[in-house]
């Protein structure tokens, strides 16, 4: 039965109506009744909660598509200025310590964030999921210019729907899947950050790694 119902969630995308594990006879991919995704992922722990269910058991991600690895930056310690209407290069050190944890995301639109949220299953379970680094050096900024370090850290991507496990019958079942796409990024601790310096103009966010002025 359970091979089923995963079915429409590959061949129906359209559906986001959340599938219980069985369904008794019953037309359960229309019931009006059946709770919604954003319900199931508030009950998960670590989770606000739901008015509408109870908290669930547990969280698991399931129908894992690995992705390719992500680059992603983030600054470390506090951006150097050389602000002050000099006309030549002012030397400074720049670079502190920072740390990088999985992180579970869903379309920004859908309205849940899933901050504090535990979800069990692929990579991050298995893995250590926190990666910590530190280094500084020793940096001419221009005259006019603002300089921030930074640090690529590997990410390994995977997405999938999530299997919600409840300890009492929601809606007649224990179990229920979310048609809901979610991305899991997990920090890969056998690859090196990659360090570089990041400089925009004066007078801008020295730390919107976006900021290419």
């Amino acid at each position: 039965m359970l091979a089923i119902l995963l079915v429409p969630l590959a061949v129906l995308p359209f559906v986001a109506q959340a599938l219980p594990a069985s369904h008794h006879g019953d037309n359960l991919l229309f019931r009006r009744d059946s709770p919604g995704d954003p319900d199931l992922l508030l009950s998960c722990p670590g989770a606000a909660g739901s008015s509408k269910v109870q908290r669930a058991d547990r969280c698991t991600l399931i129908n894992i598509v690995n992705n390719p690895d992500q680059i992603i930056f983030k600054n470390i310690g506090n951006p150097q200025l050389n602000c002050a209407g000099g006309t030549g290069p002012t030397t400074v050190t720049i670079g502190g310590s920072t740390s990088v944890s999985s992180s579970t995301t869903v379309n920004a639109e859908f309205g849940v964030s899933f901050e504090g949220i535990s979800v069990g299953g692929g990579i991050a379970t298995t893995e250590t999921t926190t990666q910590e680094t530190s280094k500084s050096i020793e940096y001419e900024v221009p005259p006019g210019r603002q300089a921030v370090y930074t640090a690529g850290f590997t990410f390994h991507s995977q997405t999938g729907n999530i299997q919600v496990n409840y300890g009492d019958r929601v809606f007649d079942h224990y179990i229920w899947y979310t048609g809901t796409t979610v991305t899991q990024l997990t920090p890969d601790n056998n690859a090196l950050p990659r360090f570089q310096v990041h400089e925009s103009k004066c007078g801008t966010d020295p730390n919107d790694l976006n900021n290419n002025s």
